[in-house]
């Protein structure tokens, strides 16, 4: 579970910060740089496992050839140096490359790493981006009380999913020799006694959690995994469309593929799942039942929804908003989906009067922190981003987080444009230490533009 986000010269994100809860509903016009955030979880998550090079080449999946473009620039100058920090709640027990199982010492972790350019190398063509800068800390659990201020249990989910048997130093730590040679320490889990495996960070490609893949090291571990978990949908009407062969992989992906082989995985356990999924469903569009067509002579797979005149429909012949909504209806229902979901736009393909039931459904994909975490409520974090005012109106105060546009110092020391998370007045995250907004400063935002041709007020 992510808790907190710090960036500094990522993309437009300059000395930015935010704090998160279960669920997260991140609002502001276009162009403000919503994705920016999502851009940073993204980055983090791809460091994780991926190069250097590679995580910054793939932060929106783009086809951008240039790594560079992760530094924040006012188009003449960029920023030498980038700065990413997350707080998180990561899982206690964890299972390493080789099937080895272990326990972390620590599940509440502050991760920090800086990337830094090489001047020098990028002036005779090469990339020139290095490491300069990885740490893993505990935090204490006595500290948990002050950084968790989302609504929760203190009994039932804050004292069982926070746990602390470390002292002393980090599990990750970085030093600078005299000589100016970075080296990033990896020490034992067990405690601060005996030497760290030390790593010199100019050269290496990977970060030190990305090469992470033993028992050796459960807290590390068990941070990695987090961060691999975090999943960011794409939904694609064509992936949902898509019949699925009987024994392919059957978990809904990041671009909603799969639905048909998952939903049958889930209904070979629990018959009953057709009708939760079903009901669910209408809240949407007119569907009394639901369906996985069995072809046994090509060996596929193919949702189908039954509509008002009795007949079932496939998935190609589905819109995009009852595909979208029915993705997330199978994802609710699989206790394999843990961990944070990022989703940008959820509203696309849905009406407004039935974006109530796409809100609902998402808020209850997200753990309920009044209650004890178990199979039936799974670690799930929620964090979607919108510019649809409907959405922003259905929202409670607790949830909204407003992404507007501050002038701030740049790099070169120069006013710069970049983004502030404010919440409204009453809100857990102004009672942390959130900037306010006040709701007569988005009541443009909230409100029909002055060109409106069509209003309300017809005559008789």
């Amino acid at each position: 579970m992510l808790t907190k986000l710090e960036a500094n010269g990522f993309k437009n994100l300059l000395n930015f910060s935010v704090s998160f809860g279960p669920f997260n509903c991140i609002a502001g016009l276009n162009g403000v740089g919503k994705s920016n955030i999502f851009d940073a979880i993204r980055f983090l998550s791809l460091l994780s496992n991926q190069s250097i090079i590679e995580a910054a080449l793939a932060v929106r999946d783009s086809e951008s050839t240039d790594p560079l473009d992760i530094f924040w620039t006012n188009g003449s100058y960029r920023a030498e140096r980038l700065n990413l920090a997350v707080e998180m709640i990561v899982p206690i027990e964890v299972v390493d490359d080789f099937g080895r199982k272990a326990k972390a010492k620590s599940t509440f972790l502050r991760y920090e790493v800086e990337i830094a350019r090489d001047l020098e190398e990028e002036s005779s063509g090469a990339l020139g981006l290095y490491l300069a800068r990885e740490t893993l800390t505990h935090i204490n659990k006595g500290d948990a009380t002050s950084r968790l201020n989302f609504p929760l249990s203190a009994g039932l989910f804050r004292d069982k999913a926070i746990i602390n048997k470390r002292k002393g130093a980090g599990f990750i730590s970085t030093q600078i020799l005299k000589d100016g040679i970075i080296e990033i320490h990896l020490h034992q889990d067990g405690g601060s006694s005996g030497q760290p495996q030390k790593i010199p960070a100019r050269h290496i490609p990977k970060t030190v959690i990305a090469n992470t893949n033993s028992a050796v090291w459960p807290t590390v571990l068990a941070a990695r995994r987090e961060m691999q978990s975090w999943r960011f949908l794409s939904l694609e009407p064509s992936a949902m469309r898509r019949s699925n062969k009987m024994h392919e992989d059957a978990n809904v992906g990041s671009d909603g593929g799969k639905l048909a082989a998952t939903l049958h995985k889930l209904y070979r356990k629990d018959e009953n799942i057709l009708s939760r999924i079903s009901s669910r469903l209408s809240k949407i569009i007119p569907t009394s039942d639901i369906r996985v067509d069995i072809d046994q002579t090509r060996q596929l797979l193919t949702v189908e929804v039954k509509e008002r005149s009795g007949a079932f429909l496939p998935a190609r012949a589905l819109s995009d908003g009852t595909l979208r909504f029915l993705a997330l209806c199978i994802m609710s229902e699989d206790p394999e989906f843990k961990g944070l979901l990022c989703f940008e736009e959820p509203e696309n393909g849905i009406h407004p009067e039935k974006m109530a039931a796409m809100l609902e459904l998402l808020k209850e994909l997200s753990i309920d922190a009044s209650e004890s975490i178990s199979e039936e409520n799974p670690m799930r974090q929620i964090l979607i981003a919108t510019h649809s005012p409907v959405l922003v109106k259905l929202e409670t105060p607790d949830d909204l987080i407003y992404a507007d546009v501050v002038k701030v110092k740049g790099p070169d020391g120069k006013p710069a444009s970049t983004i502030r998370c404010k919440s409204l007045p009453g809100s857990w995250q102004c009672k942390a230490g959130s900037e306010i907004i006040n709701k007569g400063s988005i009541i443009s935002y909230l409100t029909l533009p002055p060109s409106t041709q069509i209003s309300l007020d017809f005559c008789d």
